[in-house]
């Protein structure tokens, strides 16, 4: 018996030391901006949308929250912050880190564009920038989703202010509310890697915020909108494609594949040397460099 227990705790060690638990990868996710197919360029009177407003952006300052990654079973792993503050006058909040994702292969983003029931609560930010997005508590409390800021032409040909701003919406005399925030989920394809670089990029397209499926015409909903339950709803419904994901950008397997192809070089052409040490990545960029003809190639050759 004695025999029979110590065989079966060795095997336990055994099993156990041949079983390499799971590393954890950093990640980054890179918030960027496009529209019309191109870089937001703020305080630019460049732009028209789908209803024939000219207008710019200024500024945009949103909240994301509950991000999460699925892997390829079905779990969900959530990034460190269970939200973050994101500004386009503040460059380090385009940056959304976490420093435990396990490694492994992860197929879909999700995360809530603003704060939902649960988060949104006042006195949640004590500082600014983040306190500076609280919603009046006549219209419900908490924080704005977003504050999308700029200039439009009205009707006069006037400069407006445009103030794109999403938060809890209420009817005419403030007896009910509405929850405007939204679930966003995207397919990626991403690969979390230990001592990695790993990069996603969420790219918000600013110009389909005002076209699908709800024509926005910033004439109709004017400059304000907090309290304007219509225009927050078609907002609402617009956001259904105004993120985007771009490929792992994992610059570790950026390095690999660079030293593989280096290798293969240097192996494939030092078999065919004239002599030893004459083909090589540096001597070729060596005489790559010298024009054709010089002392230096007819020396070489």
């Amino acid at each position: 018996m004695r025999r029979a227990c110590l065989l079966i705790g060795f095997l336990a060690v055994l099993l156990a030391s041949c079983t390499k638990p799971a590393g954890n990868g950093n990640l980054c996710v890179n918030i960027d901006y496009s529209i019309n197919g191109k870089s937001l360029i703020t305080d630019s009177l460049c732009y028209t949308n789908e209803a024939g407003n000219t207008f710019l952006i200024t500024e945009i300052q949103w909240f994301i929250s509950k991000v999460e990654l699925q892997n390829e079973r079905g779990e969900w792993v959530a990034l460190d912050s269970r939200y973050f503050y994101i500004d386009t006058n503040i460059p380090e909040s385009q940056r959304l880190n976490s420093t435990a994702i396990p490694i492994g292969k992860y197929k879909t983003l999700r995360f809530v564009f603003g704060l939902d029931e649960e988060d949104n609560q006042s006195g949640l930010f004590s500082n600014p920038p983040e306190a500076n997005m609280f919603w009046p508590e006549p219209l419900g409390g908490g924080y704005h989703y977003i504050k999308l800021n700029g200039k439009y032409l009205n009707e006069n040909e006037q400069l407006a202010p445009l103030n794109i701003h999403l938060g809890i919406g209420q009817n005419a005399d403030h007896t009910q509310f509405y929850q405007n925030y939204f679930t966003v989920t995207l397919p990626i394809g991403f690969t979390i890697a230990e001592n990695a670089e790993n990069q996603l990029d969420l790219i918000m397209i600013v110009d389909n915020w005002f076209r699908n499926p709800n024509l926005y015409d910033f004439n109709e909903y004017g400059s304000a909108i907090m309290q304007n339950q219509a225009a927050q709803q078609a907002l609402k419904e617009n956001g259904n494609d105004v993120f985007v994901t771009q490929n792992n950008k994992n610059q570790n397997n950026m390095n690999i594949l660079k030293n593989d192809i280096l290798k293969g070089f240097n192996g494939f052409m030092q078999k065919a040397a004239p002599k030893p040490h004459f083909w090589t990545w540096k001597s070729v960029k060596g005489r790559m460099g010298s024009p054709v003809g010089t002392t230096e190639n007819r020396q070489a050759v």
